[in-house]
């Protein structure tokens, strides 16, 4: 009616504004945790900035880079809790923060990370990070430039480990965290082969391992049918091969070729080439083309020669009628 405003609404709807709060709260959660993981690599960072400051004072005095009030806060931190009474006890704190922060890295799908990669930098780290304290017995102009060198590579190399180390622990080490291992499945690998049989090489990932498979049509007197998506690859996978090998055992096909003329090449071509398949009787090729019939053969459905009896007539007359008449269908 005029002036009227109808509104409707569906369960979908009523679904999806239900669960948009819900979303938005997790989104919040995910931008809380990772706040709380930035500071803790500040914390991390923190640590081992004073360490730097503290175990080689003397090289910045030297350049005369020192606060009297820091060293004041320092020297007070230190008389209370005692945290720089050894060089390790600083580098366990700024590398435990480190840790923390490496919790809650969100998963990213990278093929190229692997455990061995992971030990490698984890072993380069600790190495460097941890037992550096030698390069500080150096003459004074080198000491304190090598160590911060030697123990700032070694942290970004725990912090790549780590990292790798909180993706691989959150998705509970590698089990599957982007579903692979769901949507792969053991296929049929042995070729299974007859005097009619059409085979089809195949590739499958399973169990994280690539397989060599075979697609056996052992019976194609039976209906067969290939599904996919419009340019997923169905007729230059099985197709053109289903088509090739057809007329390599001798079959006689009919040929719908949907985007003429490309599978009337491979089928003429082949043919061309394996005549000998087909014995004493030598097969002929025809081109039923309806948009162009000047690249067509001709043929009469209604021939009384290609009819037995009065139902072969009265089902092409019927086809043909429907045909000239979409409104009777």
């Amino acid at each position: 009616m005029p002036g009227t405003d109808i509104h409707t609404s569906s369960p979908e709807a009523k679904v999806s504004s239900l669960q948009k709060p819900y979303i938005m709260q997790q989104e919040d959660d995910l931008r809380g945790l990772e706040k709380v993981m930035q500071l803790m690599r500040g914390i991390s960072v923190l640590f081992l900035l004073l360490h730097f400051y503290w175990f080689c004072y003397g090289w910045f005095d030297m350049h005369g880079c020192t606060l009297g009030v820091l060293d004041r806060l320092l020297r007070n931190v230190q008389r209370t809790t005692g945290l720089f009474t050894s060089s390790y006890l600083t580098k366990l704190f700024a590398a435990g923060f480190l840790a923390l922060s490496c919790r809650g890295t969100r998963s990213v799908r990278s093929e190229r990370i692997t455990r061995r990669q992971i030990l490698l930098a984890a072993a380069a780290g600790l190495r460097l990070f941890f037992f550096g304290d030698p390069l500080r017995h150096l003459p004074p102009q080198w000491a304190a430039p090598l160590y911060v060198a030697a123990t700032s590579i070694g942290f970004l190399s725990l912090f790549l480990a780590g990292l790798w180390i909180g993706r691989l622990v959150k998705e509970r080490l590698r089990e599957d965290p982007f579903n692979d291992e769901n949507e792969s499945f053991m296929q049929e690998t042995r070729l299974l082969k007859n005097d009619d049989s059409f085979n089809f090489p195949t590739e499958f990932v399973f169990r994280r391992r690539r397989h060599s498979g075979w697609i056996n049509v052992v019976n194609p007197f039976r209906a067969s049918i290939v599904l996919g998506t419009p340019g997923s690859g169905k007729s230059y996978a099985l197709i053109n091969n289903y088509i090739k090998q057809a007329i390599e055992k001798g079959y006689a096909l009919y040929v719908y070729d949907f985007k003429f003329d490309d599978l009337s090449v491979i089928a003429y071509n082949h043919l061309r080439k394996n005549l000998k398949a087909y014995g004493a009787t030598t097969p002929k090729f025809y081109v039923i083309n309806f948009d162009d019939p000047r690249r067509s053969h001709r043929c009469n459905p209604l021939a009384p020669n290609l009819m037995s009896d009065i139902t072969d007539a009265y089902e092409a007359s019927y086809v043909i009628m429907l045909n000239l008449n979409r409104s009777w269908v």
